[in-house]
């Protein structure tokens, strides 16, 4: 844990990240690691998970179908993939393990949890590169 919470900590000290989402289950220890790289209050956000990802596997096809999200081919992926399991429950959609629980498909649900903070729609920081663009306002 405290190998990705540094590495989170280096991306917020590059200004690039809005925030991190977490199955809101048992993250105690997580988000105290996170808090102590000054990453804290509303920019840690619970994922829910179950049924309420419905959405975010419906836009995850979505956007793979048309392009817009595109997978790097990393075997990992492909694997974790390969262990989960679809299932329609009403009028929500469902990822669970295919059968064998030992199977992982935490790169799958991470990618669910990303695709939902991403259709929050965060907006970048500004940085000195667009300042550098635009250049200086007066008035």
């Amino acid at each position: 844990m405290e190998g990705i919470a540094d590495a989170l900590g280096y991306v917020n000290k590059s200004g690039k990240l809005a925030m991190v989402g977490l199955d809101p289950q048992g993250v105690g220890l997580v988000v105290d690691a996170l808090a102590d790289r000054g990453i804290s209050g509303s920019r840690v956000v619970g994922v829910a998970q179950g049924w309420t990802l419905s959405g975010a596997i419906k836009t995850t096809e979505r956007k793979l179908a048309d392009r817009t999200l595109l997978h790097a081919g990393q075997r990992i992926m492909a694997w974790a993939v390969s262990n989960a399991k679809a299932e329609g429950r009403g009028n929500a959609i469902i990822i669970t393990k295919q059968g064998s629980g030992y199977l992982k498909i935490d790169p799958l649900m991470s990618l669910l949890n990303a695709v939902t903070l991403m259709s929050k729609n965060p907006q970048a920081k500004p940085t000195m590169d667009s300042f550098m663009r635009r250049g200086l306002l007066s008035v």
